[in-house]
């Protein structure tokens, strides 16, 4: 079963791709986004459960393309780690652990500027959907550091599903101030009778590389 719905994230993502070159045959606005986040889960795995914060951090590349003066594409590939801390109980014994997860996403959302000021300040919102590739996933302990096994028959799905959405300010026409929440549509560990779906609150700060210049 895990193979099937890897076939057809795949796909979709390839889909998507498609959908992306096709509207990227305008003009767009590069960048850069550095930021941090926060998450917490929908987790129960085995033995591990009662999930709570833990912060990571996001470092990728960001591009946007005006449809209008108001409405905008956003698109981007971004390296997000994302991790929380769960217990474990085997029997009487309780222990502290963290998990997390390395992934390459890229996000594609639909936005919508307010204009305060035309130049200056303006306000945005944004939503869309996430295609994320799992590169490492970890638990770590107080003795050890043990590596999940991602793809195939692994423990962790190779490719997962989320959505997002995004408010902010744009300065300048060059640099935004973004707070973001992201959740997983799609569980991230390969077994039914497991769950694993992070939920994560970002703020970023967004560099384009030319002033965005009215449409």
């Amino acid at each position: 079963m895990g193979a099937s719905i890897e076939n057809s994230l795949h796909k979709l993502l390839f889909l998507l791709l498609l959908c992306v070159s096709y509207v990227s045959q305008g003009q767009f606005h590069h960048g850069l986004e550095l930021g941090a986040n926060m998450t917490n889960a929908d987790f129960r795995v085995n033995d591990s459960a009662e999930p709570t914060s833990a912060i990571g951090f996001l470092l990728g590349y960001v591009a946007e393309r005006d449809f209008s003066d108001n409405v905008y594409m956003r698109f981007g590939v971004s390296y997000n780690r994302r991790t929380f801390n769960a217990i474990s109980r085997r029997g009487i014994n309780t222990s502290e652990e963290k998990w997390g997860i390395d992934v390459i996403e890229i996000p594609i959302n639909l936005g919508y500027y307010i204009n305060w000021n035309n130049r200056n300040l303006q306000f945005f919102v944004d939503a869309g959907i996430n295609l994320g590739y799992n590169g490492r996933a970890f638990v770590e302990n107080d003795e050890e550091t043990i590596r999940l096994d991602i793809g195939g028959d692994g423990e962790i799905n190779r490719i997962t599903i989320g959505a997002n959405a995004g408010a902010g300010l744009l300065l300048k026409r060059r640099i935004k101030f973004r707070l973001n929440y992201y959740t997983s549509l799609t569980n991230i560990v390969n077994a039914e009778e497991n769950t694993w779906k992070n939920k994560t609150f970002g703020l970023s700060i967004n560099y384009f590389f030319k002033e965005k210049l009215d449409y």
